[in-house]
């Protein structure tokens, strides 16, 4: 399959449609596999032996290949994974390699594409979206059709505002009483380390919620490629007056990537490695390295 560009992707509305074209793709390069028994870890077909549920046959997959795979997910107990959608501010940083595309616009397509493989696999997805405007949950269902409505949630989605204050936060932990697999997607760029989405983890591992996170990145944060004068903008706060980039370049990366190690430490301490992705990054490619920094989804 030919991997979606990130023009495409900003340019593309239609998420149910970009993210099952992207998801089928994927699913294609995984039905040779000879491993067994890991849901969509690019294992999700096996060849047809003796004893095996002809339920468990994808006809589909027989109707192009003229041999029997069987879906090994559908074996497996269904799990319910819960999205966590961070929606402030922060996430409308627009790509400086690809304007068009911000955070928010690739975070909401890696999100219907794991929901689409969800769907393959059986399991039931829910989606929570936050910002300190409020909050908009999708109750946990299953199916082609529940892919379709979380991804109507998504186009609907707008990035403002801040991360919620805890007492704002406190009617969503209801969502998380019954057993969970928790993401968390969000670029991570939090005022202190009371607040935000590490605090919001912090909660959750400590009722025994799991959580994978996956940061969103734009390639600039990573690498500062700026030279002459700048205007820096916090789009959750105020505005820095002009700077050199050149003379800012070595402490603004120190910084960066002393936060980043923080951050990936604080993940590590509760056996939940960040995968870091950046919306220069075809979708395809981000989400299989996130499949395989943990494992299995559900």
């Amino acid at each position: 399959m030919q991997l979606i560009d990130p023009l495409t992707l900003a340019a593309t509305r239609d998420l149910a449609w970009l993210s099952r074209h992207i998801a089928e793709g994927m699913l294609l390069g995984m039905q040779h596999s000879q491993r067994r028994g890991a849901g969509i870890e690019f294992q999700q077909y096996r060849s047809y032996e003796s004893g095996d549920s002809i339920r468990n046959i994808d006809w589909k997959l027989f109707a192009r290949s003229d041999r029997y795979y069987v879906r090994e997910a559908d074996q497996e107990s269904q799990m319910h994974v819960c999205i966590v959608l961070d929606a402030s501010a922060s996430m409308q940083q627009p790509s400086f390699t690809y304007p068009e595309l911000n955070k928010l616009q690739y975070a909401k397509c890696w999100v219907a594409t794991l929901c689409w493989l969800l769907y393959r696999q059986g399991d039931r997805f829910s989606l929570l979206v936050l910002n300190d405007g409020g909050n908009h949950y999708v109750p946990a269902g299953q199916g082609e059709s529940h892919h379709r409505r979380i991804a109507l949630a998504l186009e609907r989605v707008q990035a403002r505002g801040h991360w919620p204050q805890a007492s704002q936060l406190s009617a969503v932990w209801q969502y998380f009483e019954q057993p969970c697999q928790t993401l968390l997607v969000s670029d991570f760029f939090e005022v202190s380390q009371d607040a935000g989405m590490s605090a919001f983890a912090a909660r959750l591992h400590a009722a025994n919620r799991p959580c994978l996170p996956l940061q969103i990145l734009v390639e600039a944060e990573q690498t500062f490629p700026f030279d002459g004068e700048l205007k820096i903008v916090d789009p959750e706060g105020g505005e820095i007056p002009e700077l050199g980039a050149h003379q800012q370049r070595d402490d603004y990366l120190r910084a960066f990537n002393a936060a980043q190690h923080e951050l990936a430490a604080q993940f590590a301490a509760r056996e939940c490695p960040l995968t870091v992705a950046t919306v220069e990054t075809p979708i395809e490619q981000s989400l299989r390295a996130f499949i395989r920094a943990h494992g299995r989804i559900g």
